[in-house]
């Protein structure tokens, strides 16, 4: 299996910089490893903090669409967002959205592959799909898929733990409310401005020339100095947007303040709540970077994320039926699913449907509906196998699949007409 996760490999870490242009707005709310449906205990908010949740989803859905259009208008960049909402019972926003991107910078690295599967399951959950990768005197051009799910209470509590002020009252709703503020503060022309530039600019060289100016345009400021030198050992792309947002922002910088350069850059897009929500910010971006995984389209992505993708397509297209971003990334995965199960059934092999199983028994009762076309296609498979060869085998696990659907109720979706062969 060709799957590419080393953070180190040189392809990888231009698409994932990428990804976290994109997604700059979501990656405050990264932090812990994502937890089964079944696994979750939904704490009860007071409706106080419920509407301060929806009024942050609000706000968040705002600045998305906001940031989106802007990007859009630049000449390098395009972005259609297909859906984008607030799912109040699971306390989830959703946001899927598609392009066309122009990277005219220099690369130190060779990009060998044309098209790429990009992910990170974590408190935000993102799936990318990068493809028709092409190399021309004009810059590197891609098309680009991508849905989004965040999740707006697990955000608000990482936020609660790392704010001393908000921490020592305890509650939740200010941690909200400042969320919202930062959201409805954020500069989005100055983001959008320095995302498209660093798409257009981005190199070694200017990365060099960029940090200089920085460190003079900081005068006096010591401590801003010390966080545009800090930069200088990464030398990557997201700190060479992070320095463009200090161009574009075209303010003086002597009296920008911050511990980090995640602070540093909150105060200058959202100028009062900036700093506190954007040091919270740019911590959570490590994490980001930790979780993403890159894959080559060929390779073969596991089946927990697949079923994954396939949630969270299904909610968006209850949502809106004709986001074909999410109809596509469904049938996807769905396809990815039952050729990696038809592959070990010809070799007489059930672990992948073994852990498929398990999988759907550990999901709500609304979500295994969104498994029954691929039951029913799997019921096909072992049928066929039944029926052609009487494989007594087979048999034991088609009669398992029997067993699993009467458990979760489904068996008036999926029909079992066929009876096993007797053990031989």
């Amino acid at each position: 299996m060709n799957i590419v996760s080393s953070l180190k490999k040189p392809g990888n870490r231009l698409f994932i910089s990428l990804i976290l242009c994109f997604t700059l707005l979501a990656a405050p709310f990264a932090n812990a490893a994502e937890m089964r449906p079944t696994e979750k205990i939904r704490i009860k908010f007071s409706e106080a903090v419920e509407k301060s949740v929806a009024r942050t989803a609000a706000a968040l859905d705002k600045t998305v669409r906001k940031l989106a259009q802007a990007i859009d208008k630049t000449d390098n960049l395009s972005v259609e967002v297909h859906s984008s909402f607030y799912d109040s019972r699971i306390r989830r926003y959703f946001v899927s959205f598609s392009g066309h991107a122009l990277f005219q910078g220099k690369l130190p690295w060779k990009i060998d592959k044309d098209s790429y599967i990009i992910t990170s399951n974590s408190e935000v959950s993102v799936d990318l799909y990068v493809s028709g990768i092409r190399q021309s005197r004009s810059g590197l051009s891609f098309n680009y898929d991508c849905s989004v799910v965040v999740s707006l209470d697990r955000m608000a509590y990482e936020l609660l733990k790392k704010t001393p002020h908000i921490a020592a009252s305890g509650a939740l709703s200010p941690a909200f409310d400042l969320l919202t503020e930062f959201l409805s503060q954020l500069n989005i022309g100055v983001l959008s401005e320095a995302i498209s530039e660093t798409f257009r600019s981005f190199s070694a060289v200017a990365f060099t020339r960029l940090v200089n100016d920085m460190i003079k345009a900081s005068a006096q400021n010591q401590g801003l100095k010390n966080i545009f030198k800090q930069t200088m050992k990464d030398r990557s792309l997201l700190s060479f947007l992070a320095l463009q947002i200090f161009r574009c922002a075209s303010i003086s910088l002597v009296s920008v303040t911050g511990a980090s350069l995640g602070a540093a850059v909150g105060s200058v897009i959202a100028p009062g709540v900036g700093s506190v929500v954007g040091g919270y910010m740019g911590s959570q971006i490590l994490t980001v970077v930790a979780k993403i995984i890159v894959y080559q389209i060929t390779a073969k992505l596991p089946l927990k994320r697949n079923l994954k993708r396939m949630l969270d397509a299904h909610h968006m297209l209850v949502k809106n039926p004709g986001d074909e971003v999410a109809r596509q990334s469904l049938n996807d995965a769905q396809s990815r699913i039952e050729k990696n199960i038809s592959s070990e059934f010809t070799n007489e092999k059930f672990k992948l449907f073994e852990i498929l199983l398990k999988e759907i028994d550990m999901m709500a009762s609304s979500e295994r509906l969104v498994m029954v076309p691929m039951l029913k296609n799997i019921q096909t498979m072992l049928q066929n196998k039944v029926i052609n060869d009487g494989d007594w085998y087979y048999a034991r696990k088609y009669h398992v699949l029997k067993q699993s659907v009467e458990k979760w109720g489904l068996q008036s979706q999926v029909v079992f007409t066929v009876t096993p062969p007797a053990n031989r």
